[in-house]
């Protein structure tokens, strides 16, 4: 199946989407903790972290330590929650995205796990494994950066919403503005992005991360249409997940509507004048 078909299935879940909002707070509020939980599990597991979902799940939302994981790894999905709220908090502010948001982001992520670097462009050389793709010197980061803010604030334009996230994701990449966290911060910009126009975000899947790494390499060689359908269809991911609360929403309230209609009705078995 092409992109471009994938983000046509796409933007049909997302107008029947549309079309059932407002979804009430406590739907919304449970869609947003599946989504913390998974999100922070996910997109850390892409990058090596051993905590399962299970796991992940005990540290965001009892405090718990798990036996035989790294503190590293208790902090990744920490940080991972504490962005996923500094996200949402941004999207409804409708503030302009510059390079600024983009180190706010990487603040928040590697906060506790690098020390002076987090938040800040790196000042040494650095290789993409697997990649070949090598990112620029260092001391064309802030101009690049600059460029690339100004690219943000010029939007879509003719683009496809999700096109142009999966866009400034790549750029995001192959800029490699910072010494460590570069992934987790380009799809968290992804997902910014996404929000921003109406879209669910998109949970990329570690369980998918072969294909993934292939689309970026694709992109690396000038071909972003692989990239573009892996974005439509982690976008989808979370479309399923929205459109499966929706009906189950109104399937309860079918049967709510149901019974009080049987409640309502005059018991015909009756004789009123006995």
């Amino acid at each position: 199946m092409t992109s471009a078909e994938i983000l046509a299935r796409v933007d049909r879940k997302k107008m029947e989407i549309d079309q059932a909002r407002p979804l009430g707070p406590t739907a919304l509020g449970s869609l947003k903790a599946d989504f913390t939980v998974r999100y922070a599990h996910e997109t850390t597991a892409i990058e090596g972290n051993t905590l399962s979902l299970a796991e992940t799940q005990v540290v965001l939302e009892d405090g718990v330590t798990i036996a035989g994981k790294s503190v590293r790894e208790h902090l990744e999905v920490l940080n991972m929650r504490d962005a996923l709220n500094w996200l949402e908090r941004v999207v409804q502010d409708d503030a302009s995205v510059t390079e600024h948001t983009v180190y706010a982001m990487h603040r928040i992520i590697m906060s506790g796990i690098l020390k002076e670097e987090a938040g800040f462009l790196r000042r040494e050389p650095v290789y993409i494994v697997g990649s070949t793709h090598v990112p620029p010197n260092w001391v064309k980061l802030p101009d690049l950066m600059t460029d690339f803010s100004e690219w943000l604030s010029r939007g879509p334009a003719e683009s496809h919403p999700v096109v142009f996230a999966t866009r400034a994701h790549f750029e995001l990449a192959q800029i490699h503005p910072f010494v460590d966290g570069n992934g987790r911060t380009a799809r968290l910009l992804t997902n910014l992005l996404l929000m921003r126009h109406g879209y669910p975000p998109a949970l990329y899947e570690a369980a998918q991360r072969a294909e993934y790494i292939q689309a970026i390499r694709l992109a690396d060689d000038g071909d972003l249409g692989p990239f573009v359908a892996c974005t439509a269809r982690a976008v989808e991911v979370m479309a399923d997940r929205y459109l499966t609360l929706i009906t189950m929403a109104r399937e309860a309230r079918a049967a709510d509507d149901g019974s009080m209609a049987r409640q309502s009705q005059p018991n015909l078995d009756k004789d009123s004048d006995r």
